[in-house]
């Protein structure tokens, strides 16, 4: 038997009014559940797109876009690495190099202190995260860092006690650090190296950026820990707006090969286990949604065996006629995959509608006030839908392939 015939068979079997019946009520049912799962997927990926985005874009804030520092971590040069990447052919997409002094510090006022990243760097850092347009307070009068003063996140100024008003009193802020060069010192406080810097302004950027974080002029920082006037802990490479950063990437790593014990990262490996954590779970979704989709795939499975007895006498005269076993096979295959296909497709596109609505008007909110978004991101994702469409295929061919090839055929 040809295709064509087949289709007319399994077309009549699946929409011809005489046939109404239980076995068509069980398929209607499987027909439902088949799309309820593949909705559910694709909006539970969907919205979990959506979360992972908005943590991402968070994390740009903290993290640049390339990060350049030794395999070690340690201090280095600044002027290889700068001359390196400003004769490479990709230095005319990128916007700014950032140099930056980290460490880990103390910071105080008073009786207060709290354990804190200590942040040296200079103007260029706000064009790549623009801090100084998030001021909560003093950004009228902040103009850039100067050598003297610093500026944190707003939850680490709550902690210190510096309200609303106190950038206006130049009230000065501890930091210290450990001084790791002197072995010999016995007493602490030759153990320790500090500085006086005037707080200057709080920003808020809703991102770890504000809990413990302390920006004060790289020179500053240098002062502080000893280092010479060319020496950072990292290096911040920005590319230009609308570059294409993958490409980009590359480039510059190819640019830093020469330099020994230096490597550049990108964002994904700068927190690799975040994105680690974040696909893992991802599969976890993928496994239990297609394992509702399998106990959906078994309904289509009870309404083919029912047909199948329903119709012996069907199928004694399509084998009068001369259709082969390995024919009616296929028609009750056929049959199968027809439920499991329309049952997908009307599964997506009720999930694309209901994504792109909450895309568009946020229908569903998040419970509760202190969230970077009101409603429920949604991150539509072609990949996914590729995905939804092989795995309802891949179970329905199994499942309903193993019970036709068993069907007891005369």
């Amino acid at each position: 038997m040809n295709l064509r015939n087949l289709f007319f068979v399994v077309n009549r079997l699946c929409f011809s009014k005489k046939n109404r019946g239980i076995v068509h009520i069980i398929s209607l049912i499987s027909l439902i559940g088949i799309a309820v799962g593949s909705l559910a997927l694709l909006v539970v990926l969907s919205v979990f797109n959506g979360f992972t985005s908005v943590a991402e874009t968070m994390m740009e804030k903290e993290n640049p876009p390339i990060l350049i520092q030794t395999i070690e971590g340690e201090k280095f040069q600044l002027d290889s690495v700068i001359n390196k990447l400003q004769k490479d052919k990709s230095q005319k997409d990128n916007l700014t190099l950032v140099p930056i002094v980290e460490q880990t510090a103390m910071v105080s006022m008073g009786t207060a202190q709290s354990i804190v990243k200590l942040i040296g760097t200079n103007d260029e850092y706000f064009k790549y995260n623009a801090l100084d347009t998030l001021l909560i307070n003093n950004n009228s009068t902040f103009k850039h860092l100067d050598k003297d003063i610093c500026i944190l996140g707003v939850g680490l100024a709550f902690e210190l006690g510096l309200g609303q008003g106190a950038e206006k009193m130049g009230i000065p802020l501890k930091i210290t650090i450990p001084q790791t060069d002197n072995q010999e010192a016995t007493v602490l406080e030759d153990m320790l190296q500090s500085c006086i810097v005037t707080f200057a302004g709080c920003f808020q950027s809703n991102s770890q950026l504000d809990e413990g974080y302390i920006f004060i002029h790289i020179d500053k920082a240098r002062e502080l820990l000893g280092y010479k006037n060319n020496e950072v802990t990292a290096l911040y490479d920005i590319p230009k707006p609308n570059t294409n950063k993958q490409k980009y990437i590359q480039k510059r790593k190819a640019a830093l090969k020469g330099i020994e014990n230096i490597e550049a990262k990108n964002l994904l490996e700068q927190q690799s286990l975040y994105f680690r954590i974040v696909k893992s779970e991802k599969f976890a979704v993928y496994v239990i949604l297609s394992f509702i989709l399998f106990i959906a795939t078994i309904n289509i499975l009870s309404s083919l065996i029912i047909l199948y007895i329903q119709k012996q006498r069907m199928n004694y005269i399509l084998r009068a006629l001369g259709t082969t076993k390995r024919d009616l096979q296929r028609i009750y295959f056929y049959y199968g995959m027809t439920i499991n296909i329309v049952g997908c497709i009307l599964g997506i596109v009720l999930g694309l509608i209901i994504c792109f609505l909450q895309q568009k008007f946020g229908l569903i909110k998040l419970a509760g006030e202190n969230f970077v978004v009101d409603a429920f991101p949604v991150r539509i994702m072609f990949g996914d839908i590729i995905r939804i469409i092989l795995i309802v295929i891949i179970i329905g061919t199994l499942t309903i392939r193993i019970v036709t090839n068993r069907l007891k055929i005369k």
